[in-house]
Order: C-alpha cells, then structure tokens, then sequence
C-alpha cells in the first residue's frame, strides 16, 4: 500500500533531530529506503553487514496546485510479514538523517507497529550539568 504525505511549506527550518537510529539509506537500485538502521557484527565486532527494520521506500510524487510535493511512502519489501532486513554494504551508496517532516510521520508508521518513544528516540545531553535534552513532542 503507498501512502501519501503532503509536504509543507516551510517558512523556518527547525534544528535536525538527530537523537535516533532512523536514516534514509540510498541503495544502488536508485531506491532512497526509509527504516530504522544499524550495523551487524560478528564476534569479533568487524561489521559484516547492515540491517534495516521497517523499511519504507520513498519517492516524490506530482507536484499539486498548490505547489507542494506529495512524499509516498511504501513498504520496502510488501511480499513478507519480515520487517527486518539485511544487507551488504556493496549495496549502500549513503546513508542520512531524515528530515524533521519525514522524521515526525516515519514515528506515527513506527507507533503503530507498537514500538513507543523511548524505543526510538535516545537522551542526548548538551555537554553541560544540565538535564538531557527532550526527544520528541
């Protein structure tokens, strides 16, 4: 099933929330695959791969009238109740944060598999006495 978000008119860019594990993964087959992302190591601690747990292919739909741009987002592979999937690095050509719009939709699809706040984002502190930072509203 794809879904369709309607992106937003951004009239002032919010800091990048970096304070989770959720990338977008850029594969050799041109795909941009939204999950939460990590490495595999084996019992020496040498990564020997990667892993991706729900994974959504995004794509850029028309642009509407009103000038914004509808993101879909689709289950990466549709054909498997597995929701955790691993790869070979040969097959990443980058790695990055989302940003805050996709970020905040991407956690309503991870809550509704169950997993809650604290699951997904972790406390960071901002170098001083204070108190950690907050994650997410």
């Amino acid at each position: 099933m794809t879904e369709q978000i309607e992106s937003t008119e951004q009239t002032e860019q919010q800091p990048l929330r970096t304070n989770h594990n959720i990338r977008i993964v850029n594969l050799t087959t041109s795909q941009s695959v939204l999950c939460l992302f990590g490495d595999v190591r084996d019992e020496d601690k040498k990564v020997v791969g990667y892993r991706m747990l729900y994974p959504y292919v995004l794509s850029l739909g028309d642009v509407n009238t009103n000038g914004t741009i509808p993101i879909n987002y689709t289950r990466w592979c549709p054909f498997s109740p597995v929701e955790e999937h691993r790869i070979s690095g040969e097959h990443i050509i980058s790695v990055v944060y989302p940003d805050n719009n996709i970020l905040d939709n991407y956690t309503e699809k991870l809550k509704e598999v169950g997993l809650e706040q604290k699951d997904i984002f972790f406390e960071v502190t901002d170098g001083t006495e204070s108190e950690p930072a907050e994650a997410s509203e």
